[in-house]
């Protein structure tokens, strides 16, 4: 571990639980030496006395302890933060406890005996997290005194899907000369002014309905017929069927600069100033339009014609660097999609979330708006690119899907071991499920939202009497009726928490046992009956089992393995996903030699 990623923990004021002396002693002594402060308690009654008093940035509780257990402390904990990062230190014998966990909505697990090195990297995750939420905290109190400063001097307006004004701030009725009591439920059409083509503004109010931003320059009359020009950004807001509620404006005021730039052009026209004093003064005009974004000109073949310094700066080059270059030196991505749809559609706008490599080699997510410029005769002379970084944003949410994918790895590792059945189990039938989903063409992200949620397959076996799981032999009949429940037992217990991982999670225990032609349990289901997922879930976990040895059975050599699925294709198994098992033999035989158990 780089001790350096460590520093973070100097800030954190850190309340640990433990019962046991030994650990207690040991593993506080650690953590004292790191964090900024930490309190100590033996039962989870002190833990709650000590975090009442003090409120600690995290919690680090053992489950089981006298008095009061560390879930018991946790719930009243959450009672009163409900967002209060805690860890829980677990046995591999206490998943039963670890499902009560979830639906307190505790995502971070440490299996015992402490590997203190993955304890101290899960703190320094936290802390990471914890510093960007109050960046967060402090960008929105930020955010919430520009909104009113916005709203203050600012252009702002709403509008329904059908262009009725449901909304005008004062700035609004000062240009356009009426009020509120006026504007409100009338069309914003009656505000154009006739110089703008009707049918354009059609198509742009339809573009946005569809879901796109616009943004460009509009021409408006007030109460008394004088022209207005708005630089307007007109935004969607959907609702949670994804359609558009309304629509926000916020215009900018830009008729002095508009006429000014206007008169500016025509007597530069006829003016006789040298060419290079015309070029002065029109830099000088793109430096104050520019200023305040993010922007690069490119032509549409992707050469570089213009960057402004902000962007530049943003990606460590002087601006001389990029000119004349081309986009894909600094944008890996296939941009010529957005480039293409700019070019063809009616407003010439588009969007797109695309990286940008930095002069360093890191990367930097952008949200870029694609807009067209054209000619005198209407032909494509360049691309705009107004970009906005998006990269703390995009690594927060990433950082979410991947605490979810670790708690489920845990507790999938949890139930093999109560199992007595190797412990990389539900690793390799998450890697070969993965490499199955995207050769049989599921998309990328479905193909990772199933390997996050593979490892949950036989979580239903908690409920199973450990005389049934551990039997050498064969089970008789009523034991293996017993062990058959296990699916809906799954599928009952995911279905407890709203979450959309586990609600896959549910569907992969509820069916890894249906068989295709029908013969399987708990449903009976048959083909396509059974989901893509569970057919999956079925061909991966029986190739792994067969070849590892079990309580009751020896490995199978991989000749044995793949006859077996020869002979039940099409029966037991999904006989296009054993085709692709073949098909990639040497792929997932390297997976599970990568993940092979010690």
């Amino acid at each position: 571990m780089d001790l350096s990623n460590l520093s973070v923990l100097k800030n954190m004021r850190v309340l640990y639980v433990e019962d046991d002396s030994a650990t207690r002693e040991e593993l506080g002594e650690i953590l004292a030496y790191w964090v900024k402060t930490l309190d100590i308690a033996t039962n989870g009654q002190a833990g709650l006395a000590l975090y009442s008093e003090k409120r600690h940035d995290l919690v680090v509780t053992d489950i089981q302890m006298p008095i009061m257990g560390g879930l018991v402390m946790s719930a009243e904990i959450r009672r009163i933060a409900p967002r209060q990062p805690i860890i829980v230190l677990s046995a591999y014998n206490d998943v039963e406890f670890l499902f009560r966990a979830i639906e307190l909505g505790i995502s971070q697990y440490i299996t015992k005996p402490v590997n203190v090195e993955k304890l101290l990297g899960k703190i320094a995750e936290i802390a990471e997290v914890l510093q960007a939420k109050q960046e967060q905290q402090r960008n929105r109190r930020l955010l919430e005194q520009y909104r009113h400063l916005v709203d203050a001097s600012a252009i702002v307006s709403k509008f329904d899907p059908h262009g009725r004004i449901t909304y005008v701030n004062d700035r609004f009725c000062e240009l356009s000369g009426y009020n509120q009591q006026a504007l409100i439920g009338s069309e914003i059409r009656r505000m154009r002014h006739p110089d703008e083509p009707k049918d354009i503004a059609g198509k742009i109010w339809q573009s946005v309905l569809d879901g796109n931003k616009w943004a460009g320059i509009v021409k408006n009359q007030n109460r008394s017929g004088a022209m207005y020009i708005v630089d307007s950004s007109l935004v969607p807001i959907f609702n949670e069927r994804n359609q558009v509620e309304e629509v926000v404006c916020l215009d900018v005021d830009i008729t002095d600069l508009y006429l000014n730039y206007e008169n500016m052009l025509e007597s530069l026209s006829r003016s006789e100033r040298s060419l290079y004093e015309q070029r002065h003064l029109l830099d000088e005009y793109k430096r104050v339009l520019e200023l305040g974004a993010s922007i690069l000109v490119v032509e549409p073949s992707g050469r570089i014609l213009g960057v402004n310094l902000r962007l530049a700066n943003m990606l460590g080059y002087e601006v001389k660097d990029l000119i004349e270059r081309s986009l894909s030196d600094v944008v890996p991505a296939d941009y010529s999609t957005c480039i293409q749809q700019a070019t063809q559609i009616i407003d010439g706008h588009c969007s797109q979330v695309i990286p940008f490599i930095h002069q360093d080699g890191a990367e930097r997510i952008f949200s870029v708006n694609f807009m067209s410029v054209h000619d005198l005769h209407g032909q494509i002379n360049s691309i705009i690119l107004s970009c906005q970084d998006v990269t703390e944003p995009l690594r927060l949410t990433q950082e979410i899907v991947e605490t979810q994918r670790e708690l489920l790895l845990v507790l999938g590792e949890v139930m093999e071991n109560r199992s007595q059945e190797t412990g990389k189990h539900v690793y390799r039938v998450a890697e070969i499920a993965h490499l199955l989903a995207l050769e049989y063409g599921l998309s990328k992200e479905q193909a990772e939202i199933l390997k996050t949620a593979a490892p949950m397959h036989d979580i239903g076996k908690v409920g199973i009497d450990d005389a049934i799981l551990h039997k050498p032999g064969k089970l008789d009949f009523d034991e293996f009726e017993i062990m058959k429940t296990h699916a809906e037992r799954g599928h009952h217990i995911l279905t407890r928490i709203d979450r959309p991982l586990l609600s896959m999670a549910a569907r992969i225990a509820h069916e890894h046992h249906e068989n295709f032609d029908g013969s399987g349990y708990p449903q009976g289901l048959k083909g396509e009956e059974i989901s893509i997922e569970g057919r999956i879930i079925a061909v991966a976990d029986v190739l792994d089992a067969l070849g590892q040895a079990r309580v009751y059975k020896a490995a199978w050599e991989d000749v044995a393995i793949r006859n077996y699925f020869v002979t039940q294709r099409g029966c037991k198994f999904d006989p296009v996903l054993v085709d692709l098992m073949l098909k990639h033999w040497d792929a997932i035989s390297d997976i599970r030699n990568n993940y092979r158990d010690i």
